[in-house]
């Protein structure tokens, strides 16, 4: 997201379910050490359920140096000066007509409403921002995640084998690829 398109967008106080105040903010090139350890500190095990990349330093710092990217929106959940979720969408060039989208909260996070406090976030950047379609992935074990885009608003549109191949520590499984029109 580029800087006058962040500046439309100021950090936001939230709380989350248990009473702690966090902030939404767009993520920033200077965010880097904090999400090399934010990527650090998702189990493997949850690592199943992110597929867009692998949650590496390299990854990390890829993304941190693209905070200011216009084909991009990411947001993170800063609580106490440390990102505890973050959420983006991204799309090709100028011409698009869809976005990707992915979300990843920390543990401590999960079920705190930080999750819905993104995404809410998110699709009312999208309203002006990016492509008019916003798509995802899903697996289809991975059940709250489906509730809470299926709440907000996101449609499946077909079902389709994730195929991880043979190297994979994670099982090949069924996904749905999800749509919502954000404008």
């Amino acid at each position: 997201m580029t800087p006058e398109t962040q500046a439309l967008y100021p950090p936001m106080t939230v709380t989350l379910r248990d009473g702690t105040a966090a902030v939404i903010r767009p993520l920033s090139t200077a965010d880097a050490d904090a999400m090399v350890a934010f990527y650090a500190g998702i189990p493997r095990a949850d690592q199943r359920h992110y597929y867009p990349h692998a949650l590496d330093q390299e990854h990390a710092l890829r993304n941190a140096s693209r905070a200011n990217s216009p084909h991009e929106v990411v947001l993170v959940l800063d609580v106490d000066q440390a990102i505890g979720g973050y959420a983006w969408y991204r799309w090709e060039n100028d011409e698009a007509e869809q976005s990707g989208f992915g979300i990843c909260i920390a543990r401590p996070y999960q079920n705190s409403g930080a999750g819905r406090l993104l995404m809410t976030r998110l699709l009312e950047i999208a309203k002006q921002v990016g492509p008019p379609v916003m798509s995802l992935t899903v697996q289809h074990a991975n059940v709250r995640a489906v509730q809470l885009y299926t709440k907000m608003g996101f449609q499946p549109v077909r079902e389709q084998w994730l195929d991880r191949g043979l190297n994979s520590e994670f099982p090949s499984e069924m996904e749905y690829y999800m749509e919502q029109r954000v404008r």
